[in-house]
């Protein structure tokens, strides 16, 4: 037996250095992992730790948010603005046409014709007369509209009556012309006028 136990110590089975310095490596790490609390730790800090890095994401995205919708805001503001402008510049240029027109003399001379009915010195103004106008149709007539004497109620009163009340009041009602039949005879029709 003393023969078995000398095969037995001579047979001694050599570790590669390689594996020597992995396992001398993991051993160490697994003394820090135990001196620190081991890998044990409780899960609420891993949870905090991202609750914290979301919360902090947020404060920035909000940080960013409120001046790029200020800033979004102010361009739209502008470019209405840009637009109010640009409509406003038409106007402008339209109006000091409309006043250069009213400083030229020869304006002023058709507008002088056309309402007035003045002429020039050594024209001669000719008037053609249709005789189905009325002696006040004349451009130069001082003639004015006959005022309304009804008090304000009656007025106010046949603006809300019947339109047929309307379109015939009775103190200045027409008789219509009716179409004549075999019975009765044409008749001429009667004008009325408000005296």
């Amino acid at each position: 037996m003393a023969r078995t136990t000398s095969t037995r110590s001579t047979r001694r089975t050599t570790v590669p250095v390689h594996t020597r310095a992995r396992d001398a490596q993991r051993a160490k790490f697994h003394k820090s992992l135990k001196a620190k609390g081991g890998p044990n730790q409780p899960k609420g800090l891993d949870i905090l730790g991202v609750g914290v890095i979301i919360g902090v994401l947020l404060l920035v995205l909000l940080a960013i948010a409120v001046p790029l919708r200020n800033y979004y805001h102010g361009q739209s503001e502008i470019a209405r603005l840009e637009s109010s402008i640009a409509a406003k510049q038409v106007k402008k240029d339209e109006l000091l046409t409309e006043i250069d027109k009213y400083k030229s003399e020869e304006y002023i001379k058709q507008e002088a014709r056309r309402r007035f009915g003045v002429m020039d010195e050594g024209e001669t103004a000719y008037r053609i007369m249709d005789p189905r106008m009325d002696s006040g149709d004349t451009v130069t007539s001082d003639h004015r509209e006959e005022t309304d004497g009804r008090d304000w109620y009656t007025v106010l009163w046949d603006s809300v009556a019947d339109p047929e009340e309307q379109l015939a009041p009775p103190e200045t009602s027409m008789t219509l012309p009716t179409e004549p039949t075999a019975e009765q005879p044409a008749e001429e029709p009667v004008e009325q006028r408000a005296e």
